[in-house]
């Protein structure tokens, strides 16, 4: 059987977590994870890797800059060096990172750990809790009953706010690869359509919304790892 090719996972509170264990424990699957790293203060995922015996830490952005930088702005240069060299170290040799509900913004000092030659040069992709554009499809998007939405950015919760405001028929996540100047861009490797419904709360919307990400965030993992990775 092929080796399964090593994964770091970096997660906020850690909700997709289960499914990328589970995934990853099959014995036909063709990534393992090597490490899972929380940007939060507390992270119930964090508690879940170690559970699953899988090297687990915290590297909480406020802490470090007050604990080493008394407080300095300059932290964060810093942060993304370390954060960077600490992943890619021999004991977890990652071919690939998975950002998986991890909102802290990344940048240059961190990617150039992890430069590659698909994607968009950077062996990292991501999961965004909306549609985002193919290429040459610009900054509106067609719906499938033909209507169309704006590229949404940000975070879960305000995604789907703006999904109710705007009376959207449809939603749904997006897997792309990541670039190190800006976020919530980088090619599209995958998207899935879900239908509104009948849901009238953000909280309705998320459950519709969990399933599909869980699927295509492995479906897309496996993508990378069978076009780009040996």
């Amino acid at each position: 059987m092929p080796k399964k090719i090593p994964i770091v996972v970096l997660i906020g509170g850690g909700s997709k977590l289960p499914a990328l264990i589970g995934a990853a424990k099959k014995k036909t699957s063709k990534f393992e994870i090597k490490l899972v790293v929380s940007h939060k203060a507390f992270s119930p995922g964090i508690n879940l890797a170690l559970k699953n015996n899988i090297p687990a830490v915290y590297f909480n952005l406020p802490d470090y800059r007050k604990r080493l930088f008394g407080g300095d702005q300059k932290a964060r240069l810093d942060y993304m060096q370390k954060l960077g060299w600490f992943i890619s170290q021999k004991e977890y040799s990652p071919r690939l990172l998975v950002f998986a509900g991890w909102d802290l913004v990344m940048d240059k000092h961190f990617f150039d750990f992890f430069k590659c030659n698909f994607g968009n040069g950077y062996a990292a992709i991501n999961l965004h809790p909306a549609i985002l554009p193919k290429a040459n499809e610009g900054q509106k998007i067609k719906l499938p009953d033909g209507s169309s939405t704006p590229v949404i950015k940000g975070e879960q919760s305000e995604v789907l706010e703006f999904v109710l405001k705007q009376k959207l028929k449809y939603f749904g996540p997006t897997i792309h690869f990541m670039v190190a100047e800006g976020y919530d861009t980088g090619k599209v490797i995958e998207r899935e359509f879900i239908k509104v419904g009948t849901a009238k709360t953000t909280e309705d919307l998320r459950k519709k919304l969990m399933p599909p990400e869980d699927r295509i965030l492995i479906s897309s993992i496996n993508t990378v790892i069978s076009k780009f990775i040996k």
